[in-house]
């Protein structure tokens, strides 16, 4: 009994020895390991490609959001460019006029042609010296200059005074600064 327990025994051990023996081949072979890495490659490829294509996509996004970006700059410079020769344009028109307003000879008369005022009430006399009631005289729609300066001091800003009265910003930049003094526009 002891022979055929141990034949048995040992048929066992043979048969858990082979056992262990495939089990361990396979897990240790060659191909096993190969087909393991080649899985956790194209995984890794895989994932490379997408985060490729989400950095691809951003770029160009944020390409076209430059391009939008220079596009609005060209056109703020060529509106500041047109606004800065204009602003040339109102110096040279200040400047001119101002030569004029100046008398050649240097004398001054002490009053402006601005300052002379009209009355607007005559106050008729007859020929024996006794008044009469005064007489309103129409007066005449003021002129821009007018119209500038009592906009200019309610506190109104020089483009809104150019749009309620159809002159330009220079014309109206120039009105407030021959009437106030300052030293020209800009």
């Amino acid at each position: 009994m002891t022979t055929v327990f141990a034949a048995i025994l040992i048929v066992l051990m043979g048969g858990g020895f082979f056992y262990l023996k495939i089990r361990v081949d396979r897990v240790v072979s060659g191909e096993e390991w190969i087909r393991k890495i080649r899985d956790e490659i194209d995984q890794l490829v895989l994932e490379m490609n997408q985060t490729a294509e989400r950095n691809v996509a951003l770029l160009e996004h944020r390409i076209k959001a430059m391009q939008n970006l220079l596009n609005e700059a060209d056109k703020k410079m060529i509106v500041l460019q047109k606004e800065s020769e204009k602003s040339d344009l109102s110096r040279q028109v200040y400047t001119h006029l101002k030569k004029q307003v100046v008398p050649e000879n240097g004398m001054n008369s002490g009053k402006n042609v601005e300052e002379v005022d009209l009355p607007l009430f005559a106050q008729p006399t007859s020929r024996d010296g006794t008044e009469h009631p005064p007489v309103i005289l129409e007066k005449e729609p003021p002129p821009l200059k007018e119209k500038v300066m009592d906009l200019y001091g309610q506190g109104f800003s020089t483009e809104i005074i150019s749009q309620k009265l159809g002159a330009s910003i220079s014309e109206v930049d120039l009105i407030i600064s021959l009437k106030t003094g300052r030293g020209g526009p800009g």
